[in-house]
């Protein structure tokens, strides 16, 4: 055989039996990265729990990281295959999820689609201006210099905010009585749904009672007052307040020059409603005994004549005598020992002027 033929025969065997012997020569497996196969849910808002699932992760977080939207999460639970976390409340925008373990990166995950905040109730659901109220729901985050919340367009005042609840008080805005637009906002982008309120405005039902003196207790009944303080005036003069409620006020009838009736004006969250009340000077109508002889009791009787209650100034002045001392008041009548001096023959007019807050009566009486 030709020894060139023989040469080539020996190396194709000793190639075959390489090739089929051992795999010394076969390469060595090179450890593959992380990889995100599914997330659950695909959608929610900040405080939402999120189960990023795939493999390589390592069995312990170490110096490994997950970041969403660019921003870096805290996990809660850390496995080879399994990653959960809450969306933090500083979430940006819809974003996808990444993780890197020992610098290498993960695929990207599907998108993540941020959802705006959500209105589920607000209590109570009606109310007027600068009732506190509570809204309820969900994806509210923490508050910042971009969130507040708004009705009708105007922001509210916010007493506490956390992810789930907002406690505000209804601000002052132009609205007549019904319902109204509540609405969470995260910034100019994300805003929750519509939510409504019923807005009461001041209503004015009775005046009780629609007359009395200076310095009197008068109760305002209706609706809309407001839990915030307001204003009454009587004749633009400004009422003492004694108790303010959502459905009664009470009030001092304040000084005015002149009795008779008046505009009555309530101005509660910016809305001012009108009434009109009748400011009484004291009315003496009658009097015991008749005629009247020196040192004897009066009594004379009639209406506005103030309680001790009305905090009112009182006084009564006997013309050609001067003020009397020692009166005994109520608000229908009131008693003194008579000082004047007796005329020698027959009776005599004398001439009494009562006073009540600054408002006057002039009246007659018989003396001996």
């Amino acid at each position: 055989m030709n020894k060139h033929l023989v040469l080539f025969i020996v190396l194709i065997s000793a190639f075959a039996y390489g090739c089929s012997s051992g795999g010394s020569s076969k390469p060595l497996n090179v450890a593959t990265g992380p990889v995100i196969s599914s997330i659950s849910p695909t959608s929610g808002g900040s405080g939402t729990m999120i189960t990023i699932n795939g493999s390589n992760f390592g069995v312990v977080q170490s110096t490994s990281i997950v970041s969403y939207a660019g921003v870096t999460v805290i996990p809660s639970s850390w496995s080879n295959t399994q990653i959960a976390l809450v969306l933090p409340e500083n979430a940006p925008n819809n974003g996808n999820f990444v993780v890197v373990v020992g610098g290498v990166y993960s695929n990207s995950s599907v998108p993540f689609s941020l959802s705006g905040p959500v209105i589920s109730y607000i209590s109570p659901s009606t109310g007027s201006t600068g009732t506190e109220v509570t809204i309820s729901g969900q994806y509210f985050g923490t508050q910042n210099s971009s969130t507040y919340v708004t009705f009708n367009s105007t922001p509210a005042n916010i007493k506490t905010w956390t992810n789930t609840s907002i406690t505000c008080t209804v601000p002052d805005f132009y609205a007549s009585s019904g319902s109204v637009s509540v609405i969470v906002w995260l910034d100019a982008y994300r805003y929750s749904n519509t939510y409504s309120f019923n807005l009461i405005t001041p209503t004015i039902n009775n005046v009780n009672p629609n007359s009395d003196n200076i310095g009197a207790r008068i109760t305002l009944t209706g609706q809309g007052f407001g839990q915030t303080q307001g204003t009454i005036t009587i004749e633009d003069s400004y009422a003492q307040i004694i108790s303010w409620s959502e459905n009664s006020i009470q009030f001092r009838v304040p000084q005015v020059n002149t009795a008779g009736w008046k505009t009555l004006k309530l101005t509660a969250g910016g809305r001012t409603v009108n009434s009109s009340f009748n400011v009484a000077a004291p009315a003496a109508q009658n009097y015991t005994p008749s005629p009247i002889g020196k040192d004897q009791t009066i009594t004379i009787y009639g209406d506005y004549f103030g309680t001790a209650d009305d905090q009112v100034t009182r006084s009564l002045f006997i013309k050609d005598y001067g003020n009397v001392s020692n009166v005994t008041w109520s608000d229908t009548s009131f008693s003194f020992i008579w000082p004047v001096t007796n005329t020698w023959f027959g009776s005599k007019t004398v001439e009494l002027t009562i006073s009540v807050g600054g408002l006057t009566q002039t009246f007659t009486v018989t003396a001996n």
